[in-house]
Order: C-alpha cells, then sequence, then structure tokens
C-alpha cells in the first residue's frame, strides 16, 4: 500500500488575522505548512504553535522582497509540491484614508506592490512546485466591493 504525504500550503501573512486562522485550521487537518510574515516575534510564536500539530517552516520577510519571494520558492520545493497556496499578505495604505487626489504615490506604489505584484510574482516563482490540482486563494479587501467617499 502506498503512503499519501499530507497536503502542503503556502500561507503569506500567517502571523496573525484570517492568515493564521487559516494556517491553525490547516494544521489541525494534518497538513505542512510554510508560512511566512515580516515580524520575527510573531511568526515564530506562530510556527512553534502549530509545530505540535504538524510540519512547520516559518520564513520571516516582505512578500515584496524578490529575496525573499525566492527564499518562499526554495523553501516550497524543499517540501514538495504545493496543493495550496494562500496570498494573504497586505497593506493597508495611508490611514485614514486620504481622498485619491492627496494619496502619496509611493505609498500607493508600495500598496500595489504588495498586494496586487508580489503575490503574482511569488506564483510565478512558485510554478515549478505547485501541483496540477494545486488551488490559489487570494485574500482581498473590501475596496473591491464598497465605494469610497474621494475614490470615483
Amino acid at each position: 500500500m502506498q503512503q499519501t504525504l499530507p497536503s502542503t500550503a503556502l500561507i503569506t501573512g500567517a502571523s496573525r488575522g484570517l492568515g493564521l486562522a487559516l494556517a491553525r485550521a490547516l494544521a489541525q487537518r494534518g497538513w505542512r505548512l510554510l508560512v511566512d510574515a515580516r515580524d520575527a516575534a510573531p511568526l515564530m510564536h506562530v510556527r512553534d504553535e502549530l509545530s505540535r500539530a504538524t510540519q512547520v517552516s516559518a520564513l520571516v520577510g516582505d512578500i515584496a522582497d524578490p529575496a525573499h519571494r525566492r527564499a518562499l520558492a526554495q523553501a516550497a520545493q524543499d517540501l514538495g509540491e504545493l496543493a495550496l497556496v494562500v496570498n494573504n499578505a497586505s497593506i493597508l495604505g495611508a490611514s485614514p484614508l486620504p481622498p485619491l487626489l492627496d494619496y502619496p504615490l509611493d505609498t500607493l506604489h508600495e500598496v500595489f506592490m504588495v498586494n496586487t505584484i508580489a503575490p503574482l510574482a511569488l506564483l510565478q516563482a512558485l510554478r515549478p512546485t505547485l501541483a496540477t490540482t494545486a488551488r490559489i486563494l487570494n485574500i482581498t479587501s473590501d475596496a473591491a466591493l464598497e465605494a469610497y467617499p474621494g475614490w470615483g
């Protein structure tokens, strides 16, 4: 009888909120996890917590950094085929949200990099490790559904 390995998932932004909740749920179901976040202390706490239930690899870094994306791709390759990628890492940007015409362009560039470009760049780097049946979950904000005053 052939032994089936547990499924493997990569979750970005896994140190708190929805990313952490998803990581906990998958760990309880026996998934192997590769998780990342920008802040080391919370991420290492998550790694230690979830390691009691499953195999967890944790990499500290910013998803907008190409070197970090390469490190994630290498770590994924070391774990084997990915069945799930959750692009959850994001940033809010200027807060409170100013009118669009007053929005700092450097901040807008950073928001687009982290929330839109980096997730796609990560998927491109992960292509060799994605299972043919892999699922990709892109977490977004309600900005796609609600109009904000001063934003059109």
